[in-house]
This record gives C-alpha cells, sequence and structure tokens, in this order.
C-alpha cells in the first residue's frame, strides 16, 4: 500500500471488490486513488468528495467490465450493508460511477435489456453510445430498423424513450413506442 493510508470508503470498495476477485492486486498512489490489477486487466479508482466532505463519489475505470462479469453492481449499490457508524452513514451517501455511468442505472439498463428481450426477440442492444451518470443513450434494432433508446434515472421515475429518424417506419415506430412504454412502466415498479 506504499504508506498511504486510503479514504475509509475507498478502502471499503476495493475491500469488497478484492473479496470477489481472488489474487488481484492493489495500488494505491494517493489517498484517494488506487489501481487493482486482475493479470493483464486493470481497474482503476479515484474518490472524489464534495466541497464540504459530507459525500463521496467513487469514480471507477474498468474498460474491460470485470464489475459487470464478476456480478459486483448489487454489492456496490448496497455498499453500507454490513457496516456500522460513521463508515456506515458515509457509505449510504456515496455515490458509485463506473465507466461514467452510476451504478443504479447501470442496474436499470441491464433490467431494461431483460424487459425488451421479454417483449420480443426482435429487440438488439448494439451499443451504448453516451453515458453520464443518471442518463444514457443506447442504439437499438428492432429487425432491421435502428434507433436510439433515451434511459433517464431520475431520483422520481425512470424515462425511456425512443428517438426516430424522419424517414422512419410509422407502424413499426408505434409499436416500438408502446414497447418502451411497456418497459419504462415495469423499471418504474421495479425501481421506484
Amino acid at each position: 500500500m506504499n504508506n498511504i493510508t486510503p479514504y475509509p470508503v475507498l478502502a471499503h470498495v476495493v475491500n469488497m471488490i478484492e473479496n470477489v476477485i481472488s489474487g488481484i492486486k492493489i495500488q494505491y498512489t494517493a489517498e484517494g486513488v488506487v489501481t487493482l490489477k486482475d493479470g493483464n486487466d486493470t481497474i482503476h479508482l479515484e474518490q472524489k468528495n464534495d466541497g464540504a466532505g459530507n459525500f463521496a463519489t467513487i469514480f471507477i475505470k474498468d474498460p474491460r467490465d470485470i464489475i459487470f462479469s464478476e456480478d459486483l453492481f448489487p454489492s456496490l449499490k448496497n455498499l453500507h450493508q454490513g457496516t456500522s457508524g460513521d463508515l456506515k452513514l458515509e457509505l449510504q451517501n456515496t455515490t458509485v460511477i463506473i465507466n461514467d455511468l452510476d451504478v443504479e442505472t447501470q442496474i436499470i439498463l441491464e433490467e431494461a435489456k431483460d424487459e425488451f428481450d421479454q417483449i420480443s426477440n426482435s429487440y438488439e442492444f448494439v451499443k451504448t453510445i453516451e453515458k453520464e451518470g443518471n442518463k444514457l443513450k443506447s442504439s437499438l434494432k428492432f429487425g432491421n430498423n435502428s434507433f436510439i433508446l433515451s434511459l433517464i434515472n431520475d431520483a422520481d421515475q425512470i424515462l425511456v424513450s425512443p428517438e426516430f429518424a424522419s424517414s422512419f417506419d410509422a407502424t413499426v415506430r408505434k409499436t416500438i413506442e408502446s414497447d418502451t412504454l411497456k418497459v419504462q412502466e415495469e423499471l418504474n415498479a421495479s425501481f421506484k
């Protein structure tokens, strides 16, 4: 650990990851910065605090999606579970951002993919094209028809909406809009 005493919140997150990914190498470069190495793969974590020092945000860069493949999202969403005292309070107020998207929104995106799959196997998520905290845009296909899906995870509700090119087929558009509304209702029922 290079004689660096990490922030308690960051140390807790690192310990959670270390408990799941055995043999991971940990290298702190500052009290709020750590690099985790799993073979040739690297995960970079940085803790930034708000101006008053009340709320921490952990920014994680995980280019190989190791955290996703190890199913760490539920643990990172509920950081405070199993802790007590001041650390529990700090963890309850901590936000975790992985690859520019907060953990809860990432979990909601995975659920949205499942919901679209249940409605029709014609939906295909091509790739996420924009990520910013609690907002994202993904390109999707419905059969041969491509469109953009926006997802916003507000505190009170989840908003899911399709965006179409002006030349998009009107019948297919209505189907997608109807399906998107069903997905939005399911997500809100599950998460809000």
